[in-house]
């Protein structure tokens, strides 16, 4: 069985785990208790615990919440999602930091316009989360729309204002 490398760390948020296997990160999660986010990477193979390796990750999300980090240097794995689920995940991948799109959006740029609700499924299990930056993706009208990480809609806000994203309605950052 594959080793699946973790660690935990603290964060605005709360603790952050994040877990990869072969180098590859393939969980993010955070606000969670340490039993769900084991039973899900215990899914993926045999958790070994390792603050060491994982180290990158963890200093890469401290500059980002520090606001000293507006993009990530980090290898993700999302290979165990269905072909929509990737690519749904990789277009929010392009969407820059401090910019929202919108589900619709979303769904045109991966040539499915009429899929805005399962864009909202697929990032709704989004497994690495803020560093695929689902956070990023709001309703067409300009509200927030939906949040299934921790801290629901009120971490999204978080997220959002942290990268100075203040004005959804005309998706503009807030003078920096």
């Amino acid at each position: 069985m594959r080793e699946v490398i973790w660690t935990q760390s603290k964060s605005p948020l709360g603790s952050i785990f994040v877990a990869a296997i072969g180098g590859r990160l393939v969980v993010l999660s955070y606000g969670d208790d340490e039993r769900d986010f084991h039973r899900e990477i215990e899914s993926l193979g045999v958790p070994i615990f390792d603050r060491g390796s994982l180290r990158p990750v963890v200093r890469q999300l401290d500059e980002y919440f520090a606001g000293e980090r507006s993009a990530f240097d980090v290898e993700i794995d999302l290979s165990r999602l269905s072909s929509f689920q990737r690519s749904v995940l990789e277009a929010t991948c392009q969407i820059p930091y401090g910019m929202v799109l919108s589900y619709k959006e979303v769904a045109e740029r991966i040539g499915k316009p009429g899929a805005a609700r399962a864009v909202g499924t697929a990032l709704g299990n989004n497994p690495i989360g803020i560093i695929v930056p689902c956070h990023r993706v709001i309703a067409s009208d300009g509200s927030i729309g939906g949040y299934s990480g921790a801290g629901g809609v009120a971490s999204k806000r978080r997220l959002l204002e942290l990268e100075g994203v203040t004005d959804l309605a005309n998706r503009r950052p807030l003078p920096r």
